[in-house]
């Protein structure tokens, strides 16, 4: 025997200190007899750790254990080479073991140390513990059937009968029937996953297949339809060069026609009426030509313009461009795109808020955007605040048009709508500088709400009772009628999902849900008095009222509220806007001029 101590003890038989014969120490850490361990061995053909609270169960041969060590000794006793006893605590804060004695000096010089019992240190080292028999105290559970799956100790493997399934048991240790289990399940489970897998991507190549052939029948059509298209242009243009030449050709034989039959017939009139001037004023005297010429000119004028052939050319023709350009017959129309989805992961209902942090702002918060650690905070002192992870604020960090009623940020980017008569969409890098900017027409005054759903701009116009869309550069693609903003004061919006908008209205104490595809109204909630700032978290919306200290938490499919959050903090004015991230609340305080950090749980 290597060492002994007296607080060393067979759990088996209870033998003590130096009456242990061959004492072995176990993985688990605890000592026992070798003879009690042999004798165990060789009745089950396996053993367990003689400490209850242990019973961790071996299917090694006992001569495999090492022989016994110091490993459950008093540190301090060993350190000193002192009779060596065995540990009865082991300190979290040390990380040292201690015999009784040892144990009160350590506690009465270091009380701010935590000691827990050696069992309880030796249950956190080996935690996978077997449970204990119900039937048979002390009796660890060890075996398993492979037919039914009961699990049993030893002694409930003696009084065992039948099978659950009809046959006898047949039992096998734990440990093997779990791995054993275990891969079975790993096996068939995979085996789905991959019947699951490889079906999915049949189907996606179906599809892929499917659209392939849709877009290569696309293809033909507009060749076919181009082909046909030039065709027709070119023998349009074909009959439209042939009828010009036709006709020039036409009225270019009536001037030949004209200039052979009159023009040369008139001017030879002229010419031999000018010879018989010529002759006549050789054959008459100088005075008998004065006294004739006003009949000679008479005579001329005659001949010069009562028959003085005139040309007008009649039903000539005229070109006449019909539009500024020719469309071509077939457009591309928008159709479902391939969309993955995905469920998320619900999120859990919190019932209570739990302040974190208040930071004070220059100016009354309007808006409130979280993107990527940093929150924007739109103000009404025409500008957006910045703050960063560690609460630093970076205030005039955006120059807006007006009050900043709306702040989001998208792909990069971050977007304000800012002023009135009209507003102004602002368009911003992420580090403060404008990229470009465009007018919104509507001419309330926070009547307007900004949100950027699949790369399109939603903005609310009360003004003309419609949401308008851009693009990401400010182009407007479309109105959306929207009758319940008749009127509206105070209106804030938000995007549940990629189908549908949530509008609250303060002035008519009702928020709604609208598809944004009909413009159907999906569902109406009336029972908050001036409602104010929306949130998305997960599956449901919360929403702030004027000076009310609750955020209610209402179901976004259907209009429900199904919890409340309640805290003095937020009755302090009004709530324009709210941020969530995580299970983190932020609320923008307009009158207060700051936004407090929430914890919902």
């Amino acid at each position: 025997m290597a060492s002994a101590s007296e607080d060393i003890e067979c759990e088996f038989c209870g033998l003590k200190n130096d009456k242990i014969v061959d004492p072995k120490k176990l993985p688990c850490g605890h000592i026992n007899c070798m003879p009690c361990l042999t004798s165990h061995y060789k009745e089950n053909e396996i053993f367990w750790c003689g400490l209850q609270s242990c019973g961790k169960v071996y299917k090694m041969s006992p001569e495999m254990l090492p022989d016994f060590d110091d490993a459950q000794f008093c540190d301090t006793c060993v350190k000193k080479g002192q009779n060596k006893r065995q540990a009865v605590s082991y300190c979290t804060d040390c990380s040292r073991k201690f015999c009784t004695k040892h144990l009160e000096q350590h506690d009465g010089v270091l009380e701010d140390h935590h000691t827990i019992p050696m069992a309880q240190y030796l249950s956190k080292a080996s935690p996978n513990l077997p449970e204990i028999c119900t039937k048979h105290d002390n009796q660890p559970l060890v075996v398993g059937c492979k037919v039914c799956h009961t699990i049993s100790c030893m002694k409930c493997v003696a009084d065992s009968t039948r099978c659950d399934k009809g046959g006898p048991h047949d039992f096998q240790l734990l440990e093997d029937l779990a791995a054993s289990l275990l891969s079975t399940m790993i096996t068939v489970e995979s085996a789905k996953k991959d019947e699951e897998y490889e079906k999915l991507f049949k189907e996606v190549s179906k599809v892929q297949s499917d659209y392939d052939a849709k877009t290569e029948s696309m293809l033909k059509l507009i060749r076919k339809t181009r082909e046909s298209q030039l065709n027709a242009v070119k023998l349009k243009y074909d009959t439209l060069e042939r009828q010009v030449l036709e006709n020039r050709q036409e009225s270019q034989t009536k001037i030949a026609d004209f200039i052979e039959d009159v023009l040369l017939k008139q001017w030879n009139s002229l010419r031999t009426h000018q010879e018989l001037l010529e002759t006549g004023t050789k054959s008459h005297s100088p005075a008998a030509i004065v006294r004739g010429f006003n009949e000679l000119k008479a005579q001329l004028d005659k001949i010069t313009q009562e028959h003085f052939p005139k040309l007008k050319l009649t039903d000539h023709l005229q070109l006449k461009q019909i539009g500024e350009r020719r469309d071509i017959e077939l457009e591309v129309t928008s159709s479902h795109d391939i969309v993955f989805e995905q469920k998320a992961s619900p999120v859990q209902l919190p019932k209570s808020l739990t302040k974190l942090s208040s930071i004070q702002l220059p100016s009354c918060p309007l808006s409130i955007c979280h993107y990527k650690g940093n929150t924007y905070v739109g103000l009404d002192y025409n500008t957006v605040s910045r703050v960063d992870a560690d609460n630093k604020i970076t205030n005039k960090f955006i120059s807006a048009s007006g009050p900043v009623t709306s702040v989001t940020c998208y792909k990069e980017r971050i977007y304000t709508l800012s002023g009135r008569s009209p507003h102004t969409v602002g368009v911003y890098s992420m580090s403060g500088k404008l990229i470009t900017s465009w007018k919104h027409p509507d001419h309330g005054y926070f009547s307007d709400m900004l949100v950027i759903i699949e790369d399109k701009v939603l903005i609310t116009d009360p003004s003309n009772t419609r949401i308008t869309t851009y693009s990401l550069d400010g182009q407007v693609l479309h109105h959306t009628p929207c009758p319940l903003l008749a009127g509206s004061h105070s209106v804030r919006m938000c995007a549940p999902d990629n189908n549908s908008l949530i509008i609250s209205s303060s002035r008519h104490s009702k928020v709604f849900k609208i598809d944004r595809t009909t413009q159907g109204v999906m569902w109406t909630l009336t029972e908050v008095e001036n409602p104010q700032g929306l949130g998305v978290y997960g599956e449901y919306i919360l929403l702030a009222a004027v000076n009310n200290k609750t955020i209610y938490i209402i179901n976004s499919t259907t209009g429900k509220i199904v919890s409340q959050m309640a805290h003095d903090d937020i009755a302090r004015g009004g709530v324009f806007s709210l941020e969530v991230y995580g299970s983190t609340l932020l609320v923008p305080k307009h009158d207060s001029e700051d936004v407090t950090t929430y914890k919902m749980t």
